[in-house]
């Protein structure tokens, strides 16, 4: 999504220093302190090495380098994010590729593929250097003729689309990638695939009228009986996966290697199912994206969305028409719970805190959503935001002064490259622990889904919303717990995603009972042992917005 209106909020995360001797998730950084003045002709970069940097552990091998959704970056910006910030670097972005050549093995490489859209918009062919896919790449209607449809009169892709359309889509975009590769003269770590583009969603196939839109192409109506589906929104969902499978499979035949693969907002168990009444006209079958061993065809982890006050209600909240939680991290957890379910422990999700022209969050409050999600089982983020014209973005783009304002972007990255240290040191409680699923149920159900919350209830911390004649609960404070299999060790975080920093009582489980935990808006961070029959508790993040500040390299 991209959104064009600008507004400028405070910063409350700059410092007026940066911290020296401190380490990246991919190289050793280079030794130095200075001080960065914030003045009127500071810029972006500037307002980024103001603040303290995060401490990475040596040696983590689970978390993924982070990634960027935006409409652009200075150079400049991308290598500080790469070199102290846990950020991969974007080599299909202004040259970059030539920077990570000219410091072998120093930098996580990162390719974002973001224009998918156009070889299907090229129905006709007539754009030079785009590739010509099969005629019957598109649907069609009774008639034969390819259904177009919006302003741009644009195209829809045929769910029994034959395979080689996709083989064409994925050896092109491979040949491009293996060139930024080569230049790089380095493996690519992760493939970002920004989706919306292919086959769309099964609300813009007919929903639950599917039958009847995609039933007027004959070819997708003989499809669809030979496919042993019953139900249309299975045979969309398996085809989406197939359509998916055979671009990533055609692009890594081009590569040297296999990079980790993200496919934003189609691969996920969903933060949607089971809200609402209309819940699969929003999303595909995540079942469908899972082989019979459940290992993914597409994405290797979860990519669902998080942005903050888009599709949500931000961190507390209902929707009115629902009565159940509407906020982020409750999305979340159900598609987390789901995935679990299926064997998927991990997720890679797609977040921001919010743009101007949007609501935007507290960095304190974006902060604790953030180590929440980790403790949930991210081992890694995309950062969105989508601003792509006006001042701030010219500042951002070309590295001009912004004044002494920090924008929300660097606030934003700021804060994914603090959560994603702290996690470094924390990496044992994702690999060898899981999350607990908690007493309660998941407020979302289907027919087929009864799901674990995955979340601890703290006493009192509740709030009554009445709508008309009827009322839902809203949680006032989030905990969640990580154990270690085999072994009495807890990481656990609570969250004031409701009002200010307070204590809260929460039983984690049998072994450690009831206890009593500070939650601040930023999240507080603990690790619990049981050592000779007594009950230790750390705090991880003395100080919660450079919550690696204590912790050692």
């Amino acid at each position: 999504m991209k959104k064009l209106h600008l507004r400028s909020i405070s910063s409350t995360l700059s410092s007026a220093f940066i911290y020296g001797m401190t380490l990246s998730l991919a190289f050793n950084a280079p030794l130095y302190a200075q001080t960065i003045q914030i003045n009127e002709q500071s810029t972006p970069l500037d307002h980024l090495k103001a603040m303290p940097r995060p401490k990475f552990k040596q040696g983590t091998t689970l978390l993924l380098p982070l990634g960027q959704s935006n409409c652009g970056l200075h150079p400049d910006i991308h290598t500080e994010l790469a070199s102290n910030w846990g950020f991969g670097l974007e080599i299909s972005d202004r040259k970059l590729d030539q920077v990570a050549r000219a410091n072998p093995g120093r930098y996580q490489l990162m390719v974002n593929q973001a224009s998918i859209y156009r070889i299907y918009n090229n129905y006709k062919g007539d754009v030079v250097g785009l590739p010509v896919l099969p005629p019957n790449t598109w649907l069609r209607d009774k008639d034969g003729n390819i259904i177009l449809r919006g302003k741009h009169q644009n195209p829809i892709v045929s769910p029994a689309a034959p395979d080689e359309a996709f083989k064409i889509i994925g050896d092109y975009l491979g040949q491009r990638i293996s060139k930024f590769e080569t230049n790089a003269g380095q493996p690519i770590k992760v493939i970002l695939n920004e989706g919306e583009s292919g086959l769309d969603l099964p609300a813009s196939l007919g929903g639950r009228n599917m039958a009847q839109f995609l039933g007027q192409d004959a070819a997708v109506l003989a499809d669809f009986n030979n496919s042993g589906f019953t139900g249309w929104y299975d045979y969309v969902s398996h085809n989406k996966a197939r359509h998916e499978s055979l671009i990533k499979e055609a692009l890594f035949s081009q590569l040297q290697s296999r990079p980790v693969y993200s496919l934003f907002g189609s691969d996920q168990y969903g933060t949607e199912r089971g809200r609402w009444g209309g819940w699969q006209n929003a999303m595909f079958l995540y079942e469908h994206f899972l082989n019979s061993s459940f290992k993914p065809l597409v994405s290797d982890y979860t990519a669902s969305e998080m942005y903050y006050h888009f599709h949500n209600s931000g961190w507390s909240g209902i929707q009115t028409g629902n009565l159940v939680p509407y906020d982020a991290l409750t999305q979340a957890l159900n598609n987390i719970s789901g995935a679990i379910r299926l064997g998927q422990r991990f997720a890679y999700p797609w977040v921001s805190m919010g743009w101007e022209g949007r609501k935007i969050s507290t960095p304190e409050e974006f902060m604790g959503m953030m180590k929440a999600y980790y403790t949930a089982g991210a081992i890694g983020s995309v950062g969105g935001y989508f601003i792509c014209n006006g001042p701030i973005w010219t500042a951002l783009y070309h590295n001009r002064a912004i004044g002494t304002t920090t924008p929300t972007l660097i606030q934003q990255y700021a804060i994914q490259g603090h959560v994603h240290a702290l996690f470094s040191h924390l990496e044992e409680y994702l690999r060898n622990g899981d999350l607990l699923p908690g007493p309660n149920l998941h407020p979302y159900k289907t027919s087929t889904q009864v799901l674990p919350a995955m979340e601890l209830p703290a006493e009192g911390e509740t709030q009554e919303v009445q709508v008309g004649n009827w009322s839902a609960t809203m949680p006032t404070s989030r905990v969640l717990a990580r154990k270690i299999r085999g072994e009495d060790r807890w990481l656990v975080i609570a969250w004031a995603n409701v009002g200010d920093e307070r204590n809260v009582r929460v039983r984690i489980d049998d072994k450690l009972g009831t206890q009593t935990l500070r939650a601040r808006k930023a999240g507080t961070m603990y690790i619990f042992k049981i050592v000779n029959g007594q009950i230790q508790r750390t705090l991880i993040d003395i100080d919660p917005m450079n919550p690696t500040k204590n912790l050692s390299s």
